[in-house]
Parts: structure tokens; C-alpha cells; sequence
């Protein structure tokens, strides 16, 4: 198996979204981001226990996709 096979779907998904805010695609921007938080949200079970912490790259996005509204906006 390769090493990106070992990826989290987040990891892949925000890669995604920093190709889509690089591009400049808003649109795609934020549908990943949705989805981003959906997979950050999800829970294993209903007994499950949060023990991740939120990446410094998931928060960072939402600044990101902040300035990129920003920018579509002027």
C-alpha cells in the first residue's frame, strides 16, 4: 500500500479544499468544507467518545474560506 492509502478521508478532503481556495473555486470551497465537517463530526457509535483533536489545518480553513468570500465579494 502506498502512503497516501493510510490517509484519513479528512486529510484528503482538505487537500481537496486547498486546491479548490487555490484555484479560487468558492463553490467547490465550500461544498468541501461541508463536507469536511461532516467527516470531523461523525461518530463511530452512538457510545463513541470524541478523542481527536481539531487539526490547526480545519481551523485554519475556516479563515481561509472566510478571505475567499472576501475576495469573490469585491
Amino acid at each position: 500500500m502506498t502512503a497516501q492509502s493510510h490517509q484519513r478521508i479528512s486529510d484528503r478532503i482538505m487537500d481537496a479544499f486547498d486546491e479548490a481556495c487555490a484555484q479560487g473555486h468558492l463553490d467547490i470551497a465550500e461544498v468541501l468544507h461541508r463536507a469536511l465537517e461532516l467527516v470531523m463530526t461523525r461518530r463511530a457509535g452512538p457510545d463513541d467518545i470524541e478523542r481527536r483533536d481539531v487539526p490547526p489545518a480545519v481551523l485554519a480553513s475556516y479563515e481561509r474560506l472566510r478571505a475567499l468570500r472576501a475576495a469573490q465579494d469585491r
